[in-house]
C-alpha cells in the first residue's frame, strides 16, 4: 500500500491519504506521492473532479511530520522544506478540475493550510482546524498570508494568534468550510458534491478558476521567500524542538504499549 490511495467511482477520482499514522503527517515523500496523484487526476480525461480525504475514522492531516522536521539542521533543508510546502499548495490551485476536501477529526498547521486550497470543503461535526505554532515557537508566516488572503486581517490574528481549535460551525461561518455532516457521511457527501461540479463545463470552470485562485497563488510565491526567512530563524533558536520531543515521545510509549 503506498502513502495515497486511488479509487474511481463514476468519473470521480478519490484520493486517500493513507499514511501509516491516523494523523496523516505530511513529509517530503507524502508531499511528493500528493501532487503526483493530483497531477495524474487532473490529466486523466475520464475523471471529472477530485476528491481528498484522510480515510475513514482518520484525520485528514496533523501537519507536518515532526520526525522529518527534527532533523533539519541547516538553512538548505529549512529552505526546502519551505519549497515543498508552498509546491504542495500551489499544486491543488493549480488543478484545472474541481477539488473538493472531505475533513474528519483534524486538520492542523499544513493540514489547515492544506485544506484551504481546495475548491469545496466539506467538514464533519467532530472536526477541527488549528493553527498551533505560534505556542510551539514554530513561524506561522505562510498561514498568516492564507488566512489573510481569502479572509480578513482580523480572522487571520484571532486564529494564528489564539491558536486555538475551530469547530465545524465556526469554520463555516468564518469562511473556512462550506458545508458539514456527521462523520459517517463525509465521503459521500464529498463525492455528491463532486459530482455536482463535474457536471460544470471544463474550460468555463478551469478558466475561471485560475482567475478566481490567483490572488492566493501569487500571495504563496510571494512568500516562499519570506517564509523562508522566518523559519530559518524560528529553526535555529530550537524553541518547537521541546514540542516535537514531546510528541513524538508520546507516540513511542503508545507503540510500545500496544506491542505489549
Amino acid at each position: 500500500m503506498g502513502l495515497i490511495n486511488v479509487e474511481d467511482t463514476e468519473g470521480i477520482r478519490i484520493l486517500t491519504l493513507a499514511h501509516e499514522k491516523p494523523t496523516n503527517p505530511f513529509g517530503k515523500e507524502m508531499a511528493e506521492a500528493f501532487m503526483t496523484a493530483l497531477r495524474a487526476a487532473d490529466a486523466d480525461d475520464t475523471v471529472g473532479a477530485i476528491v481528498v480525504n484522510g480515510g475513514r475514522d482518520r484525520s485528514f492531516s496533523a501537519g507536518g511530520d515532526f520526525n522529518e522536521v527534527m532533523l533539519l539542521a541547516t538553512d538548505e533543508s529549512v529552505d526546502e522544506l519551505i519549497d515543498w510546502i508552498t509546491d504542495l499548495y500551489v499544486s491543488v490551485l493549480d488543478t484545472g478540475k474541481p477539488t473538493i476536501a472531505a475533513i474528519d477529526r483534524h486538520a492542523i498547521g499544513l493540514g489547515f493550510q492544506l485544506a484551504m486550497m481546495f475548491d469545496w470543503k466539506i467538514v464533519s461535526t467532530r472536526a477541527n482546524l488549528v493553527m498551533p505554532e505560534l505556542e510551539h515557537g514554530i513561524g506561522a508566516s505562510m498561514g498568516a498570508a492564507i488566512l489573510s488572503t481569502i479572509g480578513s486581517y482580523d480572522v487571520a490574528r484571532h486564529i494564528i494568534m489564539g491558536c486555538r481549535p475551530i469547530g465545524a460551525d465556526t469554520a463555516i461561518r468564518l469562511g473556512m468550510a462550506d458545508e458539514s455532516c456527521e462523520p459517517e457521511f463525509l465521503l459521500d457527501r464529498a463525492v455528491q458534491r463532486a459530482r455536482r461540479m463535474a457536471r460544470y463545463p471544463h474550460i468555463a470552470f478551469s478558466a475561471t478558476k485560475h482567475v478566481l485562485t490567483d490572488r492566493l497563488r501569487t500571495t504563496l510565491e510571494q512568500t516562499r521567500e519570506d517564509s523562508k526567512a522566518v523559519h530559518r530563524k524560528t529553526f535555529a533558536a530550537k524553541a518547537m524542538h521541546t514540542h516535537f520531543n514531546n510528541i513524538l515521545g508520546k507516540n513511542r510509549e503508545k507503540a510500545v504499549s500496544a506491542a505489549s
